[in-house]
C-alpha cells in the first residue's frame, strides 16, 4: 500500500536589527485529494531592504503562491502551474512599481527574492530567483541547491540581478529531483547564511530533530549573535514518509 506524503516543519522569523521584517514565509499542506494531485507548497521571500514596500512584495508573492497554486488546473504540470502563478504575481509587482513614484528606481520598488518548493509524491520541484537559499541536509551533509542571483560591482557593494518584480518578464530557475525519506530541506534568507556556517546549522538540526521550530529559532539567534544586521528567517522541512 502506498504511503501518504508526510512532512515535519520548523519555522522562525525575526526582524533582527531592522525596524520591520520584510521577510515572509509559509507552508501549505492540503488535505486529500489535493495532497496527492497537487502536493505540498513551501515558500520564502525577502523584500529588498532599500525599498519601503519590500514587505508588501514578499507577502504578496508568498500568499499568492500558496493560495493560487492549488487553484490551477489538475491537468497542468507542477512546473506550468507554479510558473503561471508566479508570472501573474510578478506582473502585478512590476506594474505597482511602474505606477508609483519609483518607476525609474528598481531598488525602491515592489521587489523581493523567492525560494519555493512543491513536494509532490516522491519529487521535489524548486522555483528560485534572488539570493535566499535552499539547502538539502542528507547524511549529515548540507548541500546548496540554489544559485544566488547577485551581481557584485565592488568588494563591498552588490545588487540583485534577478528577483520578483524587477522586470516585466519573469526569469526563474527551475529544478526537480527525487526525495528520500529523512531528507531535510533548509530555507534561509541572506541574513542567516552570511553569519551562520553550514556545520552549525547541520548540528543544530540533528540535535533538535524532534523540535524543528526550536532548531529554526536557535539558528536565527546564532545569526543575530554573530552580528547579522538583516531580517532573519529559517524554514526546516523534513520528509517523514
Amino acid at each position: 500500500m502506498a504511503s501518504q506524503l508526510t512532512i515535519s516543519v520548523g519555522q522562525y522569523s525575526d526582524k533582527g536589527r531592522k525596524k520591520i521584517n520584510q521577510d515572509f514565509h509559509g507552508v501549505l499542506v492540503p488535505k486529500e485529494p489535493q495532497l496527492t494531485s497537487k502536493g505540498i507548497a513551501i515558500a520564502l521571500a525577502d523584500g529588498i531592504s532599500s525599498s519601503n514596500v519590500g514587505h508588501v512584495a514578499s507577502q504578496a508573492t508568498i500568499t499568492g503562491f500558496l493560495d493560487d497554486y492549488f487553484c490551477t488546473s489538475e491537468a497542468w504540470s507542477v512546473k506550468k502551474s507554479a510558473h503561471q502563478v508566479l508570472s501573474a504575481t510578478n506582473s502585478w509587482l512590476y506594474s505597482q512599481t511602474q505606477q508609483g513614484q519609483y518607476r525609474f528606481d528598481k531598488d525602491r520598488g515592489y521587489v523581493c527574492t523567492l525560494s519555493a518548493m512543491i513536494l509532490k509524491s516522491t519529487t521535489a520541484h524548486i522555483f528560485h530567483l534572488g539570493d535566499s537559499r535552499i539547502y538539502r541536509l542528507r547524511d549529515n551533509s548540507l548541500e546548496k541547491l540554489t544559485d544566488d542571483h547577485r551581481l557584485w560591482v565592488s568588494e563591498e557593494k552588490s545588487y540583485l540581478s534577478r528577483a520578483m518584480g524587477i522586470n516585466a518578464r519573469l526569469e526563474i530557475d527551475y529544478d526537480s529531483f527525487q526525495v528520500n525519506r529523512g531528507d531535510i530541506f533548509l530555507f534561509v534568507t541572506d541574513g542567516i547564511y552570511e553569519f551562520v556556517n553550514a556545520k552549525f546549522m547541520s548540528q543544530v538540526i540533528s540535535e533538535q530533530s524532534d523540535h524543528l521550530d526550536n532548531a529554526a529559532k536557535m539558528i536565527t539567534e546564532q545569526a543575530y549573535e554573530q552580528g547579522s544586521d538583516d531580517n532573519l528567517t529559517v524554514q526546516i522541512i523534513r520528509i517523514d514518509d
